[in-house]
Protein backbone atom coordinates (compact mmCIF):
# COMPACT_ATOMS: atom_id res chain seq x y z
CA UNK A 1 0.00 0.00 0.00
CA UNK A 2 1.26 3.58 -0.50
CA UNK A 3 3.58 4.57 2.30
CA UNK A 4 3.24 1.34 4.29
CA UNK A 5 3.94 -2.29 3.50
CA UNK A 6 4.11 -5.40 5.60
CA UNK A 7 6.82 -7.73 4.40
CA UNK A 8 5.48 -11.19 3.50
CA UNK A 9 6.94 -14.26 5.14
CA UNK A 10 5.94 -16.65 7.92
CA UNK A 11 2.31 -16.40 6.82
CA UNK A 12 -0.09 -18.23 9.05
CA UNK A 13 -3.03 -17.84 6.66
CA UNK A 14 -1.80 -16.36 3.36
CA UNK A 15 -5.14 -16.69 1.62
CA UNK A 16 -6.71 -14.25 4.07
CA UNK A 17 -3.72 -11.94 3.74
CA UNK A 18 -4.78 -11.16 0.18
CA UNK A 19 -8.50 -11.00 0.79
CA UNK A 20 -10.48 -7.87 1.48
CA UNK A 21 -12.75 -8.45 4.44
CA UNK A 22 -15.15 -6.48 6.57
CA UNK A 23 -13.41 -7.16 9.85
CA UNK A 24 -12.20 -10.45 11.29
CA UNK A 25 -13.72 -13.40 13.08
CA UNK A 26 -15.29 -12.25 16.30
CA UNK A 27 -15.11 -8.55 15.36
CA UNK A 28 -17.98 -6.19 14.64
CA UNK A 29 -16.74 -5.33 11.18
CA UNK A 30 -14.95 -2.34 9.68
CA UNK A 31 -13.33 -1.98 6.25
CA UNK A 32 -9.86 -3.42 6.25
CA UNK A 33 -7.61 -6.08 4.80
CA UNK A 34 -6.74 -8.92 7.12
CA UNK A 35 -3.01 -9.59 7.25
CA UNK A 36 -0.97 -12.55 8.52
CA UNK A 37 -0.26 -12.85 12.23
CA UNK A 38 3.44 -12.73 11.35
CA UNK A 39 5.35 -10.84 8.66
CA UNK A 40 9.05 -11.69 8.63
CA UNK A 41 10.46 -11.23 5.14
CA UNK A 42 13.78 -9.55 4.48
CA UNK A 43 14.07 -5.77 4.30
CA UNK A 44 16.00 -3.89 1.62
CA UNK A 45 18.53 -2.35 3.97
CA UNK A 46 19.89 -0.15 1.16
CA UNK A 47 16.54 1.56 1.08
CA UNK A 48 15.22 1.23 4.64
CA UNK A 49 16.75 1.77 8.07
CA UNK A 50 15.40 0.31 11.32
CA UNK A 51 13.60 3.00 13.29
CA UNK A 52 12.45 0.93 16.27
CA UNK A 53 12.10 -2.63 17.49
CA UNK A 54 9.77 -3.19 20.43
CA UNK A 55 7.84 -5.90 22.23
CA UNK A 56 4.06 -5.71 22.44
CA UNK A 57 2.38 -7.66 25.26
CA UNK A 58 -1.13 -7.33 26.59
CA UNK A 59 -3.77 -8.66 28.96
CA UNK A 60 -1.51 -10.14 31.62
CA UNK A 61 -4.53 -10.37 33.98
CA UNK A 62 -2.45 -10.79 37.11
CA UNK A 63 -4.98 -12.55 39.26
CA UNK A 64 -5.49 -12.66 43.00
CA UNK A 65 -7.42 -15.90 42.65
CA UNK A 66 -8.19 -15.99 46.39
CA UNK A 67 -9.94 -12.61 46.47
CA UNK A 68 -13.59 -12.49 47.61
CA UNK A 69 -14.07 -9.63 45.14
CA UNK A 70 -14.21 -12.03 42.21
CA UNK A 71 -17.19 -13.76 40.63
CA UNK A 72 -15.93 -17.33 40.74
CA UNK A 73 -19.52 -18.39 41.52
CA UNK A 74 -20.28 -17.57 37.87
CA UNK A 75 -17.67 -19.98 36.50
CA UNK A 76 -20.35 -22.28 35.12
CA UNK A 77 -21.61 -19.55 32.77
CA UNK A 78 -18.49 -17.39 32.19
CA UNK A 79 -15.17 -18.76 30.97
CA UNK A 80 -13.37 -15.73 32.44
CA UNK A 81 -14.75 -16.15 35.99
CA UNK A 82 -12.21 -18.88 36.69
CA UNK A 83 -9.23 -20.16 34.72
CA UNK A 84 -7.23 -23.30 35.66
CA UNK A 85 -3.97 -21.43 34.93
CA UNK A 86 -4.84 -18.22 36.80
CA UNK A 87 -2.67 -19.00 39.83
CA UNK A 88 0.35 -18.82 37.48
CA UNK A 89 -0.41 -15.33 36.11
CA UNK A 90 2.56 -13.58 37.71
CA UNK A 91 4.99 -16.30 36.67
CA UNK A 92 3.65 -16.21 33.11
CA UNK A 93 4.26 -12.46 32.80
CA UNK A 94 7.72 -12.95 34.31
CA UNK A 95 8.34 -15.59 31.66
CA UNK A 96 7.42 -13.16 28.88
CA UNK A 97 9.82 -10.62 30.41
CA UNK A 98 12.58 -13.23 30.55
CA UNK A 99 12.10 -14.08 26.87
CA UNK A 100 12.34 -10.40 25.92
CA UNK A 101 15.53 -10.06 27.95
CA UNK A 102 17.09 -13.10 26.30
CA UNK A 103 16.22 -11.84 22.82
CA UNK A 104 17.65 -8.43 23.74
CA UNK A 105 21.02 -10.01 24.55
CA UNK A 106 21.23 -12.99 22.20
CA UNK A 107 19.38 -11.95 19.05
CA UNK A 108 18.51 -8.29 18.58
CA UNK A 109 18.15 -5.29 20.86
CA UNK A 110 14.68 -4.28 22.07
CA UNK A 111 14.06 -0.55 22.42
CA UNK A 112 11.01 -0.79 24.67
CA UNK A 113 8.09 -2.94 25.83
CA UNK A 114 4.49 -1.78 25.91
CA UNK A 115 1.66 -3.53 27.74
CA UNK A 116 -1.68 -2.45 26.29
CA UNK A 117 -3.97 -2.85 29.28
CA UNK A 118 -5.59 -5.37 31.61
CA UNK A 119 -2.49 -5.67 33.74
CA UNK A 120 -4.83 -6.71 36.54
CA UNK A 121 -7.74 -9.09 36.50
CA UNK A 122 -9.83 -7.34 39.13
CA UNK A 123 -8.53 -3.76 39.54
CA UNK A 124 -6.94 -4.60 42.91
CA UNK A 125 -3.99 -2.89 44.59
CA UNK A 126 -2.05 -6.11 45.17
CA UNK A 127 -2.48 -7.09 41.51
CA UNK A 128 -1.18 -3.66 40.43
CA UNK A 129 1.83 -3.99 42.75
CA UNK A 130 2.59 -7.42 41.29
CA UNK A 131 2.49 -6.02 37.77
CA UNK A 132 4.92 -3.18 38.45
CA UNK A 133 7.24 -5.49 40.42
CA UNK A 134 7.34 -8.09 37.63
CA UNK A 135 8.42 -5.41 35.14
CA UNK A 136 10.77 -3.61 37.54
CA UNK A 137 12.18 -6.78 39.07
CA UNK A 138 11.80 -7.87 42.68
CA UNK A 139 10.29 -10.34 45.10
CA UNK A 140 6.74 -11.52 44.36
CA UNK A 141 4.50 -13.24 46.88
CA UNK A 142 1.56 -14.35 44.72
CA UNK A 143 -0.51 -15.59 47.65
CA UNK A 144 -2.92 -13.11 49.27
CA UNK A 145 -4.48 -15.41 51.88
CA UNK A 146 -3.43 -18.20 54.21
CA UNK A 147 -1.94 -21.40 52.84
CA UNK A 148 -4.51 -24.03 53.73
CA UNK A 149 -2.56 -26.94 52.27
CA UNK A 150 -1.07 -29.77 54.31
CA UNK A 151 2.56 -28.71 54.94
CA UNK A 152 3.64 -32.31 54.42
CA UNK A 153 2.23 -32.39 50.89
CA UNK A 154 3.52 -29.09 49.49
CA UNK A 155 5.02 -29.37 45.99
CA UNK A 156 8.55 -28.43 45.01
CA UNK A 157 8.80 -24.60 45.37
CA UNK A 158 9.84 -24.38 41.71
CA UNK A 159 6.54 -26.03 40.74
CA UNK A 160 4.35 -24.24 43.30
CA UNK A 161 2.49 -21.20 41.90
CA UNK A 162 1.79 -20.00 45.45
CA UNK A 163 5.45 -19.88 46.46
CA UNK A 164 7.28 -16.49 46.45
CA UNK A 165 9.75 -15.98 43.61
CA UNK A 166 12.14 -13.35 42.29
CA UNK A 167 10.91 -11.63 39.14
CA UNK A 168 13.79 -10.87 36.81
CA UNK A 169 12.47 -7.48 35.64
CA UNK A 170 13.08 -6.00 32.21
CA UNK A 171 16.74 -5.63 31.29
CA UNK A 172 18.46 -2.72 33.05
CA UNK A 173 21.94 -1.56 32.17
CA UNK A 174 24.29 -2.09 35.08
CA UNK A 175 21.96 -4.55 36.80
CA UNK A 176 21.62 -7.30 34.23
CA UNK A 177 24.68 -6.44 32.13
CA UNK A 178 26.17 -3.88 29.78
CA UNK A 179 23.42 -3.82 27.15
CA UNK A 180 21.05 -0.86 26.93
CA UNK A 181 18.06 -0.64 29.29
CA UNK A 182 14.68 -1.77 27.97
CA UNK A 183 12.11 0.92 28.73
CA UNK A 184 8.49 -0.02 29.37
CA UNK A 185 5.08 1.63 29.04
CA UNK A 186 1.54 0.54 29.84
CA UNK A 187 -2.09 1.55 29.44
CA UNK A 188 -5.35 1.23 31.34
CA UNK A 189 -7.65 -1.62 30.36
CA UNK A 190 -11.20 -2.36 31.42
CA UNK A 191 -9.97 -4.90 34.01
CA UNK A 192 -7.75 -2.16 35.48
CA UNK A 193 -10.80 0.06 36.11
CA UNK A 194 -13.84 -2.17 36.64
CA UNK A 195 -14.60 -5.02 39.02
CA UNK A 196 -14.05 -8.28 37.11
CA UNK A 197 -13.51 -6.04 34.10
CA UNK A 198 -17.13 -4.97 33.68
CA UNK A 199 -18.85 -3.52 36.79
CA UNK A 200 -18.26 0.10 37.94
CA UNK A 201 -16.64 0.60 41.34
CA UNK A 202 -18.12 3.14 43.77
CA UNK A 203 -16.66 4.84 46.84
CA UNK A 204 -18.87 5.29 49.89
CA UNK A 205 -18.70 8.08 52.46
CA UNK A 206 -16.16 6.12 54.50
CA UNK A 207 -13.85 5.69 51.52
CA UNK A 208 -14.64 1.99 51.07
CA UNK A 209 -14.61 0.94 47.41
CA UNK A 210 -17.01 -1.78 46.32
CA UNK A 211 -18.91 -2.80 43.20
CA UNK A 212 -22.67 -3.39 43.47
CA UNK A 213 -24.08 -6.15 41.29
CA UNK A 214 -27.43 -6.18 39.46
CA UNK A 215 -30.54 -6.93 41.48
CA UNK A 216 -29.02 -5.80 44.76
CA UNK A 217 -32.29 -6.35 46.65
CA UNK A 218 -32.01 -10.13 46.36
CA UNK A 219 -30.77 -12.31 49.22
CA UNK A 220 -27.03 -13.11 48.80
CA UNK A 221 -27.46 -16.79 49.51
CA UNK A 222 -25.51 -18.48 46.67
CA UNK A 223 -24.39 -15.33 44.84
CA UNK A 224 -23.10 -11.97 46.19
CA UNK A 225 -24.95 -8.68 45.79
CA UNK A 226 -21.79 -6.62 45.98
CA UNK A 227 -18.14 -7.30 45.14
CA UNK A 228 -15.87 -6.38 48.03
CA UNK A 229 -12.27 -7.62 47.71
CA UNK A 230 -11.45 -6.52 51.28
CA UNK A 231 -14.44 -8.33 52.78
CA UNK A 232 -14.57 -11.47 54.88
CA UNK A 233 -17.30 -13.32 52.96
CA UNK A 234 -16.55 -15.29 49.82
CA UNK A 235 -18.79 -17.27 47.48
CA UNK A 236 -17.17 -20.29 45.77
CA UNK A 237 -13.78 -19.38 47.26
CA UNK A 238 -10.52 -20.42 45.63
CA UNK A 239 -7.59 -21.31 47.90
CA UNK A 240 -4.24 -23.10 47.46
CA UNK A 241 -5.85 -26.30 48.75
CA UNK A 242 -8.93 -25.81 46.56
CA UNK A 243 -7.67 -24.28 43.30
CA UNK A 244 -10.87 -25.05 41.41
CA UNK A 245 -12.95 -25.43 39.46
CA UNK A 246 -15.30 -23.74 41.92
CA UNK A 247 -18.57 -25.45 42.82
CA UNK A 248 -21.69 -24.55 40.85
CA UNK A 249 -23.55 -23.72 44.07
CA UNK A 250 -21.81 -22.32 47.14
CA UNK A 251 -22.98 -20.69 50.34
CA UNK A 252 -20.88 -17.78 51.63
CA UNK A 253 -17.97 -18.68 53.87
CA UNK A 254 -15.77 -16.64 56.18
CA UNK A 255 -12.26 -15.88 54.97
CA UNK A 256 -9.33 -13.84 56.27
CA UNK A 257 -9.64 -10.22 55.01
CA UNK A 258 -6.70 -8.55 53.30
CA UNK A 259 -6.72 -4.73 52.92
CA UNK A 260 -4.12 -4.93 50.14
CA UNK A 261 -6.81 -6.38 47.90
CA UNK A 262 -8.77 -3.12 47.74
CA UNK A 263 -10.00 -1.70 44.44
CA UNK A 264 -7.71 1.00 43.06
CA UNK A 265 -8.48 4.35 41.45
CA UNK A 266 -7.19 5.65 38.11
CA UNK A 267 -4.90 8.00 40.02
CA UNK A 268 -3.36 5.07 41.90
CA UNK A 269 -2.70 3.30 38.61
CA UNK A 270 -0.82 6.35 37.35
CA UNK A 271 0.98 6.86 40.68
CA UNK A 272 2.25 3.27 40.62
CA UNK A 273 3.96 4.04 37.31
CA UNK A 274 5.28 7.41 38.51
CA UNK A 275 6.93 5.77 41.55
CA UNK A 276 8.34 2.78 39.66
CA UNK A 277 12.11 2.27 40.01
CA UNK A 278 12.79 1.43 36.36
CA UNK A 279 12.99 3.42 33.13
CA UNK A 280 11.69 5.65 31.76
CA UNK A 281 10.49 7.82 34.62
CA UNK A 282 6.70 7.63 34.79
CA UNK A 283 6.53 5.07 31.98
CA UNK A 284 4.75 7.61 29.79
CA UNK A 285 2.55 9.20 32.44
CA UNK A 286 3.17 12.83 33.30
CA UNK A 287 3.91 13.76 36.95
CA UNK A 288 2.63 17.29 36.21
CA UNK A 289 -0.71 15.84 35.05
CA UNK A 290 -1.20 12.81 37.34
CA UNK A 291 -4.95 12.76 36.66
CA UNK A 292 -4.37 12.30 32.92
CA UNK A 293 -4.48 8.63 31.94
CA UNK A 294 -3.07 9.12 28.44
CA UNK A 295 0.27 10.33 27.15
CA UNK A 296 2.60 11.04 24.24
CA UNK A 297 6.31 10.15 24.38
CA UNK A 298 9.27 9.68 22.05
CA UNK A 299 10.94 6.34 22.91
CA UNK A 300 13.49 6.78 20.09
CA UNK A 301 14.32 9.79 17.90
CA UNK A 302 11.87 10.16 15.03
CA UNK A 303 9.12 8.13 16.70
CA UNK A 304 6.09 9.34 18.65
CA UNK A 305 4.16 6.85 20.80
CA UNK A 306 0.68 8.04 21.76
CA UNK A 307 -1.01 5.98 24.48
CA UNK A 308 -4.75 6.52 24.95
CA UNK A 309 -7.21 5.42 27.64
CA UNK A 310 -10.01 3.55 25.87
CA UNK A 311 -11.51 2.18 29.10
CA UNK A 312 -13.42 5.17 30.52
CA UNK A 313 -17.03 5.54 29.27
CA UNK A 314 -18.64 8.97 29.28
CA UNK A 315 -21.10 7.89 31.99
CA UNK A 316 -20.66 4.95 34.37
CA UNK A 317 -23.83 3.59 35.92
CA UNK A 318 -23.30 1.12 38.80
CA UNK A 319 -24.50 -2.45 38.07
CA UNK A 320 -24.35 -1.96 34.29
CA UNK A 321 -21.75 -3.79 32.21
CA UNK A 322 -18.78 -1.96 30.65
CA UNK A 323 -16.35 -4.23 28.86
CA UNK A 324 -15.85 -2.43 25.56
CA UNK A 325 -14.09 0.80 24.61
CA UNK A 326 -14.62 4.55 24.62
CA UNK A 327 -12.23 7.42 23.88
CA UNK A 328 -13.11 10.76 25.47
CA UNK A 329 -13.35 14.08 23.65
CA UNK A 330 -10.37 15.59 25.56
CA UNK A 331 -8.29 12.68 24.30
CA UNK A 332 -9.43 13.29 20.72
CA UNK A 333 -8.29 16.90 20.98
CA UNK A 334 -5.01 15.73 22.54
CA UNK A 335 -4.55 13.13 19.80
CA UNK A 336 -5.19 15.66 17.04
CA UNK A 337 -2.66 18.10 18.50
CA UNK A 338 -0.04 15.36 18.82
CA UNK A 339 -0.62 14.15 15.26
CA UNK A 340 -0.39 17.68 13.89
CA UNK A 341 2.91 18.18 15.71
CA UNK A 342 4.28 14.81 14.62
CA UNK A 343 3.32 15.52 11.02
CA UNK A 344 5.07 18.88 11.18
CA UNK A 345 8.25 17.36 12.65
CA UNK A 346 8.33 14.44 10.24
CA UNK A 347 7.95 11.79 12.96
CA UNK A 348 6.46 8.33 12.59
CA UNK A 349 3.54 7.69 14.96
CA UNK A 350 2.38 4.59 16.81
CA UNK A 351 -1.01 4.90 18.53
CA UNK A 352 -1.71 2.46 21.38
CA UNK A 353 -5.04 1.62 23.03
CA UNK A 354 -6.35 -1.29 25.05
CA UNK A 355 -9.39 -1.79 22.84
CA UNK A 356 -9.11 -2.43 19.11
CA UNK A 357 -10.86 0.17 16.97
CA UNK A 358 -13.77 -2.20 16.34
CA UNK A 359 -14.45 -2.38 20.09
CA UNK A 360 -15.23 1.33 20.48
CA UNK A 361 -18.91 1.58 21.40
CA UNK A 362 -20.97 4.72 20.65
CA UNK A 363 -23.40 3.68 23.39
CA UNK A 364 -20.55 4.25 25.88
CA UNK A 365 -20.20 7.86 24.72
CA UNK A 366 -16.99 7.41 22.74
CA UNK A 367 -15.93 10.45 20.74
CA UNK A 368 -14.37 8.17 18.11
CA UNK A 369 -16.26 5.23 16.61
CA UNK A 370 -15.01 2.10 14.82
CA UNK A 371 -15.32 4.10 11.59
CA UNK A 372 -14.20 7.58 12.62
CA UNK A 373 -11.12 6.35 14.50
CA UNK A 374 -9.49 4.81 11.39
CA UNK A 375 -10.60 7.83 9.38
CA UNK A 376 -8.85 10.16 11.80
CA UNK A 377 -5.64 8.13 11.82
CA UNK A 378 -5.66 7.84 8.03
CA UNK A 379 -5.93 11.63 7.77
CA UNK A 380 -2.36 11.84 9.06
CA UNK A 381 0.24 10.06 6.89
CA UNK A 382 2.63 10.04 9.85
CA UNK A 383 0.51 7.34 11.56
CA UNK A 384 1.93 3.95 10.64
CA UNK A 385 0.71 1.62 13.37
CA UNK A 386 -2.09 1.15 15.89
CA UNK A 387 -1.55 -1.53 18.55
CA UNK A 388 -4.18 -2.93 20.92
CA UNK A 389 -5.14 -5.94 23.04
CA UNK A 390 -8.45 -6.89 24.70
CA UNK A 391 -9.46 -9.69 22.30
CA UNK A 392 -7.07 -12.29 23.78
CA UNK A 393 -6.33 -13.31 20.20
CA UNK A 394 -3.94 -12.21 17.49
CA UNK A 395 -4.86 -10.19 14.42
CA UNK A 396 -3.38 -7.67 11.99
CA UNK A 397 -5.51 -5.42 9.81
CA UNK A 398 -4.46 -3.10 6.98
CA UNK A 399 -6.50 0.11 7.22
CA UNK A 400 -4.94 1.77 4.19
CA UNK A 401 -2.48 4.25 5.60
CA UNK A 402 -1.59 2.22 8.69
CA UNK A 403 -1.78 -1.27 10.15
CA UNK A 404 -3.68 -2.22 13.30
CA UNK A 405 -2.03 -5.04 15.26
CA UNK A 406 -3.95 -6.79 18.04
CA UNK A 407 -1.90 -9.02 20.34
CA UNK A 408 -3.33 -11.69 22.64
CA UNK A 409 -2.90 -12.41 26.33
CA UNK A 410 0.07 -13.67 28.33
CA UNK A 411 -2.41 -15.58 30.52
CA UNK A 412 -4.80 -17.13 28.01
CA UNK A 413 -3.61 -19.39 25.20
CA UNK A 414 -1.52 -19.18 23.15
CA UNK A 415 0.19 -17.00 25.83
CA UNK A 416 2.19 -14.93 23.35
CA UNK A 417 3.54 -11.46 22.72
CA UNK A 418 4.84 -9.82 19.53
CA UNK A 419 8.08 -8.27 18.41
CA UNK A 420 7.39 -5.41 16.00
CA UNK A 421 9.90 -3.60 13.82
CA UNK A 422 9.30 -0.32 12.00
CA UNK A 423 11.66 0.32 9.08
CA UNK A 424 11.72 3.81 7.61
CA UNK A 425 12.81 4.72 4.09
CA UNK A 426 16.23 6.36 4.06
CA UNK A 427 15.59 8.43 0.91
CA UNK A 428 11.93 9.28 0.19
CA UNK A 429 12.52 10.62 -3.36
CA UNK A 430 11.72 7.39 -5.18
CA UNK A 431 14.10 4.78 -6.52
CA UNK A 432 15.39 4.29 -10.08
CA UNK A 433 14.31 1.10 -11.77
CA UNK A 434 11.15 0.73 -9.66
CA UNK A 435 7.54 1.68 -10.17
CA UNK A 436 7.44 3.42 -6.83
CA UNK A 437 6.44 7.04 -6.87
CA UNK A 438 8.15 9.41 -4.46
CA UNK A 439 6.70 8.92 -1.03
CA UNK A 440 6.94 11.41 1.79
CA UNK A 441 7.40 8.73 4.42
CA UNK A 442 7.49 5.09 3.31
CA UNK A 443 7.58 2.51 6.07
CA UNK A 444 7.83 -1.26 6.19
CA UNK A 445 6.75 -3.43 9.12
CA UNK A 446 8.08 -6.76 10.35
CA UNK A 447 6.45 -8.57 13.25
CA UNK A 448 6.42 -12.03 14.78
CA UNK A 449 5.20 -13.85 17.86
CA UNK A 450 7.16 -14.97 20.92
CA UNK A 451 6.30 -17.07 23.96
CA UNK A 452 7.36 -17.40 27.59
CA UNK A 453 8.46 -20.93 26.63
CA UNK A 454 10.87 -19.90 23.85
CA UNK A 455 14.27 -21.57 24.18
CA UNK A 456 17.09 -19.09 23.50
CA UNK A 457 20.75 -19.94 23.97
CA UNK A 458 23.08 -17.37 25.56
CA UNK A 459 25.54 -15.73 23.15
CA UNK A 460 28.46 -16.38 25.52
CA UNK A 461 29.18 -17.21 29.15
CA UNK A 462 28.69 -13.66 30.35
CA UNK A 463 24.98 -13.90 31.22
CA UNK A 464 24.45 -17.05 33.33
CA UNK A 465 21.80 -15.52 35.61
CA UNK A 466 19.88 -13.92 32.74
CA UNK A 467 19.47 -17.22 30.90
CA UNK A 468 18.85 -19.35 33.98
CA UNK A 469 15.07 -19.85 34.01
CA UNK A 470 14.15 -22.01 37.02
CA UNK A 471 10.39 -21.44 36.62
CA UNK A 472 10.20 -22.75 33.04
CA UNK A 473 8.85 -26.18 34.19
CA UNK A 474 6.16 -24.44 36.22
CA UNK A 475 5.11 -22.32 33.25
CA UNK A 476 4.92 -25.41 31.05
CA UNK A 477 2.33 -26.75 33.48
CA UNK A 478 0.41 -23.48 33.21
CA UNK A 479 0.49 -23.64 29.41
CA UNK A 480 -0.82 -27.21 29.47
CA UNK A 481 -3.62 -26.27 31.87
CA UNK A 482 -4.67 -23.39 29.63
CA UNK A 483 -4.53 -25.48 26.44
CA UNK A 484 -6.49 -28.39 27.93
CA UNK A 485 -9.41 -26.28 29.11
Amino acid sequence: MPGLRCIPGGLTFPVLAAAVVMGCAGCGGWPGRLLPDESTGAVNTDRYALLVRFAHISDAHLTDEESPGRLTAAAAVSIDAWRPQEAYSTQLLDGAVRTVNKMHVARHSIDFVIHTGDAMDNAQLNELNWFVTVLDGGRIDPRSGPDDRDPASLPDPLLDPHHPFDAQGLYQHGIHGDESTIDWYSLLGNHDRFAVGVFPIVTDLLGRRTSPLPFASRIPLTFPVVLDPTGQLAWAPITPANPGPPPDISLPVLIEPNPNRRFITDREFVDAHLTSDSQPAGHGFDPFHPDRTWYSVSPVPGLRLIGLNSSTPLIEQPTLVYSEGAISLPQVLFLREELEEAQRLGECVIVATHHPSDSLKPIYGTALTPHSFPQMLNAYPCVKLHIAGHWHSNAAINHGGYVEIVTGSTLDPPQQGRIIEVWREVDPRGWPGTNDEPDEDSVELRYWMFSHLDEIDPPDEAHPDLFDDPLMPMRRIAAELAADR
